[in-house]
């Protein structure tokens, strides 16, 4: 299996944080460890521990509708009979600002319910200006998803959970950012899902989302996340090999964050 991946996520809080949300998590509250679908490169790579199908995706999301807060990525996964390998790379920003993101990940099951994946990253940060010295970083992510049944998933994500300080300075760190989510499967059309986000330095963020497939080939999406509140919703189309997924998150101050992804199996 291949995959080819281009999405978008985007840093929240400090320099070299990139939260991973698709177009079907965005839509949800901003939920990132209990999906499995193409995004999963950037969000919880376990989830790609089982991958079948190749796939190529692409994603677009422009944070409060603003042209310089623009965020894209490209990735591809191999699997192999004993995992799946995968490379992703993320920029965000413009040419007087930039933030980018090389990563090299591998999953695999441990078994029937349980998934494991480890990824390896390059951070690297530009700007225009000759007297700004540019920042690098070399970090990794930790995931699982477990399954202790057909109609639940549990997922934890750890980004940088070291700390590692950027340019050797003992009080500059990039931050380290811990997911923990449940999905639960109501029944073979609803699914709930649930999140908690803990950004070192700052406040827990609650995220919470619904999924509702019908017609047999769409889904609408609504959720809320907190700190800051923000509520999501969104909608997608899948027709054998091709989906589309739209999803808009709306702050009560800074307003609309419109984000576009679609993928297409072969």
């Amino acid at each position: 299996m291949f995959w080819v991946v281009l999405h978008s996520a985007a840093p929240l809080f400090a320099q070299f944080d990139f939260p991973a949300m698709g177009g079907r998590g965005a839509a949800m509250g901003g939920v990132s460890v209990v999906l499995d679908d193409p995004e999963s490169v950037m969000r919880n790579v376990a989830g790609l521990a089982q991958s079948e199908n190749r796939a190529i995706a692409l994603a677009f999301r422009q944070n409060y509708a603003m042209s310089g807060l623009s965020y894209g990525s490209a990735g591809v996964v191999f699997p192999v009979s004993f995992g799946t390998f995968s490379s992703s790379y993320i920029h965000y920003g413009d040419a007087d600002y930039n933030e980018q993101m090389l990563t090299l990940s591998y999953a695999m099951p441990l078994g029937k319910s349980l998934l494991a994946g480890v990824s390896f990253h390059y951070l690297y940060s530009a700007t225009s200006d000759a007297y700004y010295i540019p920042q690098r970083l070399y970090t990794f992510t930790v995931a699982i998803q477990y399954m202790p049944s057909e109609d639940i998933v549990v997922g934890f994500r750890a980004f940088n959970p070291i700390a590692t300080m950027l340019n050797s300075k003992e009080d500059d760190y990039s931050p380290s950012c811990f997911n923990l989510g449940i999905g639960y499967n109501i029944t073979s059309d609803f699914m709930a899902v649930a999140e908690v986000e803990k950004l070192l330095f700052n406040k827990p963020s609650l995220r919470f989302g619904v999924e509702y497939s019908f017609w047999d080939f769409c889904r609408a999406r609504v959720g809320v996340n907190t700190e800051p509140t923000i509520f999501t919703f969104g909608f997608g189309i899948e027709r054998s090999r091709f989906a589309v997924d739209i999803a808009a998150q709306i702050h009560g101050t800074l307003g609309l964050t419109p984000q576009l992804s679609t993928h297409y199996f072969f």
